[in-house]
């Protein structure tokens, strides 16, 4: 498993793995009184260069492929089949997929998730399958995790972040009769950069059942930027 530098993808395998890409939210920035009708265009321009500089074979996506929760958009049906002239495409169902089943150029999964090459991938908003939670890693989209730090002046600044959360072998006891007692949890930034939630600061639960239900120590979790760059515990980020 490598993340790659500068970008919110993992490369495994022969597979670029992202989440969270929100396609087709062009209508969403219109109705805030921004007109850009090429952001998507620009994010899949983006996501092709890594499969290209990378050789991948596969490009899986981590849920929330789309922005529209209840339908498969013209913009998102676009983008994917010219993907698929790329590589193959496999898609972990997320909350915002919608008819994403539709997509004749994809392999969808439901929201428990699948086990790539050893390790589990899921969205992030459902219960994960037994067999990713027999992974030693299991990445997460969903959380469009951010940190926002304060600089020597004083003034606050948010940046995408990776967060890599140990586990509570107690807890998961509860819930699952088979898992890794090694586990850990990767919450990986969203692709799209207009999407994010501050998890340094904002204590919403609307984290997913892992985190909302103590399976995982957040609080303790280890977080690095984009360029590898450890940060240290989430809980002393300030």
């Amino acid at each position: 498993m490598k993340f790659l530098y500068n970008a919110p993808a993992i490369f495994h395998k022969g597979a670029i793995i992202v989440g969270d890409t929100h396609f087709g939210m062009e209508e969403k920035l219109r109705r805030k009184g921004i007109y850009d009708e090429e952001f998507s265009l620009r994010l899949f321009g983006r996501l092709k260069e890594l499969v290209i500089a990378h050789k991948a074979k596969r490009v899986i996506f981590l849920g929330d492929v789309k922005e529209d929760i209840t339908m498969l958009d013209r913009m998102t049906e676009d983008i994917l089949s010219k993907l698929s002239m790329l590589c193959e495409i496999t898609i972990v169902r997320g909350n915002h997929d919608g008819g994403i089943e539709r997509c004749a150029n994809a392999k969808v999964v439901g929201a428990e998730g699948m086990v790539y090459e050893k390790l589990g991938l899921i969205h992030g908003h459902s219960w994960p399958s037994e067999e990713v939670m027999a992974c030693g890693y299991v990445i997460a989209g969903h959380q469009h995790p951010l940190v926002t730090m304060t600089d020597a002046f004083g003034k606050k600044h948010s940046e995408p972040v990776w967060v890599m959360v140990p586990s509570d072998a107690e807890r998961i006891a509860e819930r699952y009769k088979k898992f890794n007692k090694k586990i850990k949890l990767v919450l990986m930034p969203a692709f799209n950069p207009l999407v994010g939630s501050t998890i340094n600061y904002d204590e919403k639960e609307r984290f997913g059942p892992l985190l909302n239900n103590k399976l995982f120590k957040l609080n303790h979790a280890i977080v690095f930027r984009l360029d590898g760059t450890c940060l240290g515990e989430l809980k002393n980020i300030h």
